[in-house]
């Protein structure tokens, strides 16, 4: 079965899909890690990264430390549980020559031992400096404000700034210790833009995290990305992250994996870290020390920004070091390789340390 080719991608405006999250189907888990045990290499279901925690407990809830002003766009579910679900040790870690520990489900996510309660604020986030900590949060979060904090949270739905909108280039948030479930939907995790991304377990979604092209900076650090979800007949695009053009990106130390195999139409996994010149020039993109997992359901692990058969083809200033490509049971990341799109000689474009996890060389694409 071949691996689905990425198209244009064209997003569809959030309001067309507001909180439209199918609950049937299953996700595939596949959990790693006890204290002390090593990170093992193994394929599940034609997919070779291991998913070290994609399931986050649904039962662990937390809610809004500030008064967020504004009209809420949902009501949202209490939830009985008082504390984040208790993580395993931060000492997992993946074998020591692909540079362990990455970010996994031990130490990524909702601290242990946070004290937790069921937010009761806006869904909609107008206000300036609002900060929603140690809180679970049953819907959507959509901000129209600047200097939104989300921290110690746990978020079952998704996280929003549409960066389409007018006046979006005013808004931003941090998003920092907490977990994001986004369910079944044909949307990102985590989206637009104006965005920080620290420490932060993002499952679910058809893109964990997605930096739109209207997007005035998307940083992600220290994160752990998987879990994707896709119904078995559907035509979908997976990835662990996306974007379709822009600018000011910064993706250091992550863990990224689009971990569900092709489903019975073939479609599934674009790649792990997806740059396409669709809908403006991929330029001013930094990828440092990233782990890129396996899995053969993908084409490539990493798309570079540059392909002549996109509206804006050719990249710029892209840098790409110090990352680690697992190489799976077919020893070439993805189904025909590890990236492609990379332009070598393109302006300000830099290709350097770039390893396998049993630590030889891989080559840029020419």
């Amino acid at each position: 079965m071949r691996p689905p080719q990425p198209p244009p991608r064209r997003r569809m405006p959030w309001y067309d899909r507001y909180r439209r999250a199918l609950l049937a189907g299953a996700t595939v888990l596949v959990i790693v890690g006890a204290i002390g045990v090593a990170y093992a290499v193994q394929r599940t279901d034609g997919a070779d990264g291991v998913d070290a925690g994609a399931s986050a407990s649904a039962s662990a809830h937390v809610t809004d430390s500030a008064s967020a002003a504004g009209s809420p766009s949902a009501s949202p579910t209490k939830s009985a549980s008082p504390t984040a679900t208790p993580k395993p040790s931060s000492s997992a870690k993946l074998p020591s020559a692909a540079g362990g520990p990455w970010p996994n489900a031990s130490n990524t996510g909702v601290p242990a031992g946070t004290k937790l309660s069921a937010y009761s604020g806006p869904c909609q986030i107008k206000t300036a400096g609002t900060v929603i900590d140690a809180k679970t949060v049953n819907c959507t979060l959509e901000v129209r404000a600047a200097n939104v904090t989300i921290k110690r949270s746990k978020i079952n739905g998704r996280v929003v700034l549409d960066t389409d909108i007018s006046g979006s280039s005013k808004w931003s948030y941090t998003l920092v210790d907490s977990e994001v479930n986004a369910g079944l939907v044909q949307l990102p995790a985590v989206s637009y833009g104006n965005m920080k991304v620290i420490r932060t377990d993002v499952t679910g979604g058809a893109t964990s995290v997605q930096c739109g092209e209207h997007a005035i900076s998307c940083t992600i650090e220290d994160s752990y990305l998987h879990g994707q979800r896709i119904p078995d007949d559907a035509n979908w695009h997976l990835g662990g992250f996306l974007s379709n053009g822009g600018k000011n990106i910064r993706i250091r130390h992550n863990y990224i994996f689009c971990s569900p195999p092709a489903n019975s139409v073939g479609e599934g996994c674009t790649g792990d870290l997806n740059l396409l010149g669709d809908f403006a020039t991929i330029s001013d993109v930094v990828i440092d020390s990233n782990f890129l997992a396996a899995g053969t359901g993908m084409s490539y692990c990493l798309y570079g920004g540059d392909a002549s058969s996109k509206p804006f083809p050719h990249a710029n200033h892209v840098i790409v070091v110090n990352n680690v490509f697992q190489r799976g049971s077919n020893r070439k990341c993805g189904a025909y390789g590890p990236v492609t799109g990379f332009n070598k000689n393109g302006t300000g474009n830099q290709w350097s340390n770039n390893k396998w996890d049993d630590g030889s060389t891989v080559p840029p694409e020419n």
